[in-house]
């Protein structure tokens, strides 16, 4: 009997934006996710785990994503940005109406339900937290939910081992703090990777089984591998999963299935209005002032379309993989970020239902494929150097224009590791382990990609540039006395993981000497 298995793999990722600004960047952009993406895959989710949609889902949840989703604060939030976008649009109703713009005002109209269901949903069957839904589809056997580091860290990037490892550690018990087990999967931020990390990966194996790369490691390493083969990751127990390239050009890249005409435009939004989106894409070339007025039912139908396009591509690809043994398993991994679908592109959603019905037999979770594995007899991939963007370098997000980044960064990392022996009283633990949140919040590869792709540039440079005085503010209280009124105010602007403590570093300074990066 042939073995195959198809996954689709959901990356779910937010930056900590948590008090962290609002509009048009902060948690405008986590309120956003919130409505037009993590609620409607939730719901996706529950409908299989009710046997209701076939196949199974992979799913990445970061942990500083995890922590906003159940933090008390940011669910008030998001509950009032959903009765205040619901007012907004059932304005946009009257006032479109009254202009004599039937078409936008229908639209208008759909939004204004829309946006009722989802209060209604938050409301009625999310008050037990955003995360039961998803521990509901891991008991059901038809979500598979992957760790990541703690705050999306480039874990090569980072200055010693202690420090990824830390991140690395973090992130596994957020995970089994959240769902009640422990993860087997691990998305590398970036899917960056480097043999360097072997030592630190191989000191969670277990519980970690698999890590996912990108479709580019082979480029970079002594044996080439086809994507759709299993195989163990350089000096360590783990296996490696590619994402296949076939899956990624035909919805990510800039003539895939998000760009036909039919589907809503992203960027044009009424500004004269509240900002609602009533234009389809029309062309990818057509100027903005020239989109036309977008159709719900038009993009449907392409969704259904593009479904099954995709499902008959995915079939033949299967059909003719090259080099592939009879009766040999072959993993075909798609890999996309999950809030491409819904908040980028209205449609996916769709898109991913149908998916699901059609290649609902063939679906899989890399988690179940990587139970059946033997570690040591399967072909070694041990990349030079490998991440998830152009030319597989990590460029994006380490050059020149985010030097002073990496060195502020870099210089923190030792700050904080020359501290975490010895003993301190109960107040200078306290503004140690808000040192060390300040300096997860430090790691994050968001504010080195978004000055590099100047998207949100300032606001990266500026959110960097806080949590930076914040961590030199906890570090100075530990010579000059710890300011009770500074470090509360820090700790409720700043509070994921609440049960932080110092030995998730100090540990590992003891395991993992001093490998210092670039070495």
């Amino acid at each position: 009997m042939e073995r195959r298995a198809f996954t689709i793999l959901l990356h779910s990722h937010m930056p900590y934006v948590r008090r962290n600004g609002d509009w048009p960047v902060g948690e405008q952009w986590i309120l956003e996710a919130w409505a037009e993406c993590y609620l409607p895959l939730w719901e996706l989710i529950g409908e299989m785990a009710e046997g209701r949609r076939r196949g199974k889902l992979a799913l990445t949840m970061t942990p500083i994503l995890a922590e906003q989703l159940e933090d008390a604060y940011l669910r008030e939030r998001f509950a009032a940005y959903l009765r205040n976008r619901r007012r907004q649009a059932e304005e946009e109703v009257v006032r479109l109406r009254s202009l004599g713009e039937e078409g936008r005002s229908r639209l208008a109209s759909l939004y204004a339900r829309e946006l009722e269901g989802l209060l209604s949903l938050l409301e009625e069957k999310y008050g037990d937290g955003m995360l039961s839904a998803l521990r509901r589809g891991m008991e059901a056997g038809v979500l598979e939910v992957l760790a990541s580091s703690a705050t999306h860290a480039h874990l090569p990037l980072l200055s010693a081992d202690a420090c990824r490892a830390a991140q690395v550690e973090i992130g596994l018990e957020c995970c089994r703090r959240s769902f009640g087990r422990d993860p087997v999967g691990f998305w590398l931020p970036e899917c960056s990777y480097t043999p360097q990390l072997d030592r630190v990966l191989g000191r969670f194996s277990p519980p970690l089984r698999y890590v996912v790369l990108d479709h580019t490691a082979p480029d970079t390493a002594p044996l080439s591998l086809p994507t759709w083969r299993a195989c163990r990751l350089g000096g360590t127990p783990l296996a490696a999963f590619l994402r296949d390239e076939l899956s990624h050009r035909l919805v990510w890249e800039p003539d895939g299935y998000p760009s036909h005409g039919e589907y809503r435009e992203y960027v044009k939004r009424d500004y004269q209005g509240h900002g609602f989106q009533y234009w389809r894409i029309t062309s990818p070339s057509l100027p903005l002032e020239d989109k036309e007025l977008y159709d719900p039912e038009a993009a449907r139908a392409r969704a259904r379309a593009d479904a099954e396009h995709f499902a008959a591509r995915m079939r033949e690809r299967w059909d003719r993989l090259p080099g592939r043994e009879p009766g040999e398993e072959a993993v075909l991994l798609a890999a996309y970020d999950a809030e491409l679908f819904g908040h980028w592109w209205r449609a996916g959603p769709i898109w991913l239902r149908e998916v699901r019905d059609i290649l609902g037999p063939d679906c899989g979770r890399p988690g179940g494929v990587a139970a059946t594995l033997e570690p040591d007899s399967l072909p070694v991939l041990s990349p030079a150097r490998t991440a998830w963007n152009v030319d597989g370098t990590f460029n994006t997000w380490e050059n020149q224009g985010t030097r002073d980044i990496w060195e502020v960064t870099r210089g923190s990392e030792e700050a904080f590791l020359s501290r975490c022996g010895g003993e301190r009283d109960e107040a200078a633990t306290r503004a140690l382990l808000q040192a060390g949140r300040e300096l997860l919040l430090l790691e994050a590869s968001d504010w080195s990609y978004m000055v590099t792709r100047d998207t949100a540039a300032e606001y990266a440079r500026e959110r960097f540039a806080a949590h930076a005085e914040r961590f030199r503010h906890c570090m100075a209280m530990l010579e000059r006395g710890v300011d009770e009124e500074a470090l509360a105010l820090m700790e409720e602007t700043d509070n994921p993981f609440s049960w932080l403590d110092i030995r998730y570093w100090a540990r590992h300074l003891e395991h993992l000497p001093g490998h210092r990066q670039g070495e």
